[in-house]
């Protein structure tokens, strides 16, 4: 997932989320892309072929619109799929990551990665995906084991 901060003079400045703990953006332009810290102080990380004058501007934008590292606020996204492969997908819940496996939990299996990704989280037990109509119970996702009962995908 990358987030755009904003977007000025041809440039998208932008992060990944959890790629790294220090507070950064990035900033691809016409010719590469450069990497700015936030903090301590806003400075060139990384230059991957933008030219001077590029680089210019791009420091000229930060000035202008402030950009500045700020303590941490609450997360956007209380829950979140993170990650989907031909096993499973990984959800993060709060500060939690679970692995659903396609083999726990099959009627995921074929869903359409727009639709898995529209999940919500109801209460702390509970999460819910309106578009494919699956509640689940969070536990059933920690301890599959102790919740047996599948659904067949031929009934």
């Amino acid at each position: 997932m990358s987030p755009t901060v904003f977007r000025e003079g041809g440039f998208r400045f932008y992060f990944f989320s959890r790629e790294e703990t220090r507070m950064h953006v990035h900033v691809p332009g016409s010719d590469g892309e450069a990497k700015y810290w936030l903090e301590p102080v806003i400075e060139l990380a990384h230059n991957y072929g933008l030219n001077e004058r590029q680089l210019r501007s791009v420091k000229a934008l930060s000035r202008r619109t402030k950009m500045k590292s700020v303590d941490l606020g609450r997360d956007t996204l209380a829950v979140e799929i993170t990650n989907v492969s031909k096993h499973g997908f990984w959800l993060l819940l709060g500060g939690e990551e679970l692995f659903v496996s396609f083999s726990s939990f099959p009627w995921f299996r074929d869903a359409p990665i727009g639709k898995l990704t529209e999940v919500q989280w109801p209460s702390p037990h509970h999460l819910y995906w309106p578009a494919l109509d699956i509640d689940l119970a969070v536990d059933s996702i920690r301890h599959p084991e102790q919740f047996p009962l599948v659904s067949r995908a031929d009934a």
